[in-house]
């Protein structure tokens, strides 16, 4: 098995785009031929939006990229607003927006250049300390981590959340999205259950596991989508980019989204030594014996599960086990439609008003 490095496998994370955009156009493509009109090919109903539109959709969405993150207290820079805006603009375009727009500039300020929501200042402070922490905290994850690549059956491991996000507090869990082979999802767990016990590991929190034939997320919303486009695989053969592809939704919430390859450096270490543990127990758990583990692995831990916190936000299925103890998803996004209603009615006021 080959594990991408740094530059190993990326392309295929733009490729899954692509792979979405054209399957997008070869959908409309039928659909119109379907369904044909009686109008010329070129006529159309739709009126292209005027520069005033383009520009007050451009100021809303940067709103909301910033009001989104404000709720973490995570200020952010011209390129971070650009990729999780929810139309298409270019870092230079939200900058641009930022500098020359005087309503839009009585809602959201700068410092060092971080932009937050007028009278969220302290903020900045809070997420260099928080940023610089993060840093420090994934370098001695990345050491940590390196024996979980002889985890049989495990195909990625992504640190998601506030570490993810470069936004972890100190002594905070590293938080990991699990991707398994085929109908082993239930050993892959119980491995890393142990790995975390016995190697004295208890911060390590396994929130999801999937599986490589049961990667889409059927919630399709804001929150999953900066979830996994927020993601930092740090163990990926081929998995994240699969998982990516599978969920071509997440680049319609963000259509301006970009791959960050800073972010590209935190990977574990390539270790011949536990992959080659990881070969040999695959060999010996591949067959009968290995569903048979399987089987015993998930009616044991399923029950564990259960039993440990029977008012979780639990789901433990066949190829899926989802291990949040409190589901933070409505509460953060009720948080932040409230915060975008009140930063831009008060831009749709003040432009009304000049």
């Amino acid at each position: 098995m080959t594990l991408s490095g740094p530059g190993g496998k990326a392309n295929r994370f733009e490729k899954s785009r692509l792979k979405a955009y054209t399957f997008s156009n070869q959908l409309s493509a039928v659909t119109a031929a379907m369904n044909p009109s009686t109008e010329p090919a070129h006529a159309s109903t739709q009126p292209y939006p005027s520069a005033p539109d383009i520009e007050r959709d451009q100021d809303e969405a940067i709103i909301k990229s910033i009001c989104y993150s404000d709720i973490f207290g995570f200020p952010l820079t011209p390129e971070e607003i650009a990729r999780f805006a929810q139309v298409k603009i270019t870092p230079e375009q939200a900058a641009d927006r930022l500098t020359n727009n005087l309503s839009l500039r009585k809602i959201v300020k700068e410092r060092d250049g971080y932009y937050f929501i007028d009278g969220r200042e302290g903020n900045v402070g809070l997420r260099q300390e928080r940023e610089a922490e993060s840093k420090k905290q994934l370098r001695t994850a990345l050491k940590r981590l390196i024996p979980i690549q002889g985890i049989p059956f495990l195909r990625m491991a992504a640190i998601t959340g506030a570490l993810a996000a470069f936004n972890s507090p100190a002594g905070d869990d590293i938080d990991l999205l699990i991707i398994t082979s085929r109908s082993r999802t239930w050993t892959a767990y119980l491995s890393l259950r142990l790995w975390r016990r016995f190697g004295h590991n208890p911060d390590v929190c396994f929130n999801i596991f999937l599986t490589e034939g049961d990667l889409v997320f059927h919630n399709e919303n804001l929150f999953f989508a900066r979830e996994i486009l927020g993601s930092l695989p740090v163990f990926n053969n081929g998995a994240f980019e699969d998982f990516v592809g599978a969920n071509p939704w997440v680049f319609d919430v963000f259509p301006s989204f970009f791959t960050d390859r800073t972010r590209q450096e935190y990977k574990l270490p390539l270790s011949p030594r536990w992959l080659r543990r990881q070969r040999r127990l695959e060999f010996l758990l591949t067959g009968p014996l290995g569903d048979l583990l399987e089987l015993l692995a998930r009616k044991m831990q399923s029950r564990i599960l259960i039993n440990a916190a029977p008012d979780a936000a639990m789901n433990a299925r066949r190829n899926r086990i989802k291990l949040h103890k409190h589901d933070n998803r409505s509460p953060i996004l009720d948080r932040y439609e409230q915060r975008c209603r009140e930063c831009i009615d008060k831009y749709r006021k003040l432009t009304s008003a000049s």
